[in-house]
């Protein structure tokens, strides 16, 4: 059983694909690459494929037609179809196993280091001394035997502890737009911050989103009454540009703005425009409409705004997990059951797995 993996990979499962399952295989993790595989080089490492475990490169209809030996597609992605035809898959009778809420954790911790980053300054703060802003000549504690008796930076007008002063969380309220498997970990997180949780979602009902300390209610009224909203919603035909100006427009003046979700969920010309004119406090953005962002980008210049670069799922213990998540599918497809996570589940009906 030949099986090709371009994707990041725990070795340990990789041991456990060639010892218990008998594969082949080629480990060519994108980590170790510069990017993904060119189309061409892509094709032919194909020839001779059974399974392939791709994370980036795209499989197109005419990737699948030339790929004459290919019986199994794994994609360790939340979003297998955003580098997957899956329809094409379909209709050549091949199973697409992928992993939903692989980095909910992940991101559910980042979102919350992005809110006390924004209403504590601390990504500021750190910008402004690496770049010069408030050091200076420094003075030792008088307990130490220096001549300081209080705060180094002081107190006055233009001081840190003035300028960049923040607020707390306790009694703000944290609106979720989407109560998928990232808003879970962001609301089971919240409680110890003590804040209220309103949530946005057609598809959850109320007492699901109560079991999550979170009530039910209209995007409007979510808008309205949120001092931070965080989006974690997929792009679909629905949500595509789901918060645009008159969205932002109804935040409060003072409110946070979250986005670890996807760039096109959102307008972001009319959230810069929002930013530059006052009408929000601040956002904090994993992700955008373009990337790389480039760097003379309006964003970069605002002060009240958390940039990262799609960070939000990059930990070890993702791949960890989709590993592992990848590996009991591949086994129960080979040992005749269905598999927990398939894009495709129409053509399991008609798969016989390849013998090993």
């Amino acid at each position: 059983m030949n099986a090709l993996i371009t994707a990041n990979f725990d070795p340990a499962v990789v041991a456990t694909l060639r010892d218990e399952l008998g594969f082949d295989v080629e480990y060519a993790p994108i980590s170790e690459r510069d990017g993904r595989l060119p189309d061409d080089e892509f094709r032919q490492r194909l020839d001779g494929v059974e399974v392939l475990i791709v994370g980036y490169e795209g499989v197109s209809e005419s990737v699948l037609a030339d790929a004459d030996d290919l019986e199994i597609i794994a994609c360790p992605r939340g979003g297998p179809d955003a580098n997957v035809d899956i329809e094409a898959a379909t209709d050549h009778g091949i199973p697409v196993l992928y992993t939903p809420g692989r980095n909910a954790v992940s991101v559910g911790d980042f979102t919350w280091g992005q809110i006390l980053s924004l209403c504590r300054n601390i990504a500021h703060s750190h910008h402004l001394l690496h770049t010069g802003t408030y050091t200076g000549e420094p003075q030792a504690d008088a307990a130490g035997g220096g001549s300081r008796e209080d705060v180094t930076w002081g107190m006055g007008t233009d001081s840190p502890y003035t300028q960049l002063k923040g607020t707390e969380l306790a009694g703000k309220t944290v609106g979720l737009v989407g109560m998928g498997a990232v808003a879970r970990e962001v609301a089971t997180r919240a409680q110890g911050f003590e804040v209220d949780l309103l949530s946005f979602d057609p598809y959850i009902d109320a007492e699901t989103m109560a079991d999550y300390g979170a009530q039910k209610v209209d995007l409007d009224e979510l808008l309205d009454e949120s001092d931070i909203v965080s989006v974690h919603v997929p792009v679909t035909d629905s949500t595509r540009g789901l918060l645009g100006p008159a969205e932002f427009e109804r935040m409060k003046d003072d409110a946070f703005f979250i986005n670890n979700a996807r760039g096109a969920i959102i307008d972001q010309e009319a959230l810069v425009a929002q930013l530059q004119s006052g009408g929000l406090g601040g956002a904090a953005l994993d992700v955008y409409d373009q990337e790389p962002i480039p760097d003379d980008h309006p964003l970069l210049e605002l002060d009240n705004v958390v940039t990262t670069p799609h960070l939000g799922g990059a930990t070890e213990e993702v791949i960890s997990r989709h590993s592992a998540m990848i590996r009991d599918d591949l086994e129960a497809l080979f040992e005749g059951e269905e598999p927990q996570h398939v894009a495709n589940e129409a053509v399991l009906s008609s798969f016989s797995p390849p013998e090993q």
